[in-house]
């Protein structure tokens, strides 16, 4: 009965077996071309995008969150042949853009950060944060991350928030960012800036 190597699991035949020189060697090659395939794809460049946004999103002081709009794309690779179809996300050209869809399935890795002016004191703010958030569901969110360290001081009028996360995705997916604002009393509006949003297609499945 054939054994398997440790490692790969490339079968071989032991003594005992029957002599079948020509289909032992066809099924090792089969195997060593398979894992060698596999192991090139694994080295190719990876989809990749990265969008921007300039364009100033205000959450009012009425408000506890908003979903973040992006304006431009940086980079938008593309690796399959024929080479330059079917890039890393769908491209947009709406300024008021919220989603980014992917055109890949597979394991994704999505950071954000987002430029977030520093509040006065008296705004009572007590924190600002990003969330991720996966076809614009919000229960619950990918990735959460904050700051309570939003008062100003006169050397930084503006302060970076960032959230980042791991994520296999589908064919479709697409990522939106939200700024979220908590307030202990008042209705201080609380402005976002400039601010990127990175996708790295990490694997095929």
């Amino acid at each position: 009965m054939p054994a398997n190597t440790p490692n790969f699991g490339f079968t071989y035949p032991l003594p005992a077996d029957p002599n079948d020189v020509p289909a032992d060697l066809e099924l090792f090659a089969n195997q060593v071309e398979g894992t060698l395939f596999a192991l090139e794809s694994y080295s190719r460049p990876r989809h990749m995008a990265q969008v921007l946004g300039s364009v100033t999103n205000t959450i009012p002081g009425t408000a506890t969150q908003g979903t973040v709009t992006w304006q431009t794309t940086d980079f938008n690779t593309a690796w399959e042949e024929p080479l330059g179809t079917d890039p890393a996300i769908v491209p947009f050209t709406d300024a008021a853009t919220t989603a980014i869809t992917v055109n890949w399935p597979g394991y994704w890795f999505i950071f954000a950060s987002i430029q977030a002016r520093t509040v006065a004191p008296a705004a009572n703010i007590d924190e600002l944060a990003l969330e991720l958030l996966l076809n614009g569901s919000a229960t619950p969110p990918i990735s959460r991350n904050g700051s309570h360290d939003v008062t100003n001081t006169a050397q930084d009028s503006t302060f970076l928030l960032d959230v980042g996360t791991g994520l296999l995705l589908a064919q479709g997916d697409s990522i939106s960012v939200r700024a979220m604002v908590r307030r202990s009393a008042g209705t201080s509006a609380v402005s976002f800036g400039r601010r990127s949003l990175t996708l790295l297609r990490m694997t095929q499945s």
